[in-house]
């Protein structure tokens, strides 16, 4: 009896990790990436580059503004105002991450082309070892 309550118990937290897990990648990884929050406001970080460990400088769009802004442990500090005309920025959105739903879409494609050719593959082994035992003799008239 004692057996079977740790097998549940066991099983019971296998399932609250799962779903801790898939509750994290649907709801917690797009908030901590901000990537909802970039396409529906008004304001992008277009690039940001990191100076040493600790810091970073980022260049965000605020509307038609462009700012250049100091990123350190301590503190957030405007640096500078860019005209837009001494800027190269791409045309239409800034670059976001990829979505992890395309990730996962591009690796199912290549595993299912994958098994697809392992499937394949154990067929025509099948295959030659049927052949093979369907014809012993000639398999001894060669030994």
């Amino acid at each position: 009896m004692d057996s079977f309550l740790d097998f549940l118990r066991v099983l019971f937290s296998l399932l609250f990790v799962l779903a801790l897990a898939w509750w994290s990648t649907r709801y917690g990884l797009p908030l901590l990436q901000g990537t909802q929050a970039r396409r529906k406001s008004n304001i992008t970080v277009v690039e940001r580059i990191p100076l040493g460990m600790r810091g970073a400088l980022c260049l965000v769009k605020v509307g038609d503004r462009f700012l250049l802004i100091g990123l350190t442990p301590a503190k957030i500090e405007r640096l500078a105002e860019i005209p837009a005309s001494e800027l190269h920025v791409p045309d239409g959105e800034p670059h976001l991450p990829p979505d992890f739903a395309a990730i996962l879409a591009k690796s199912k494609a290549k595993t299912s082309g994958l098994s697809r050719q392992i499937l394949r593959r154990a067929r025509r082994v099948k295959e030659r070892k049927d052949q093979e035992d369907d014809h012993p003799q000639e398999k001894d008239c060669h030994s």
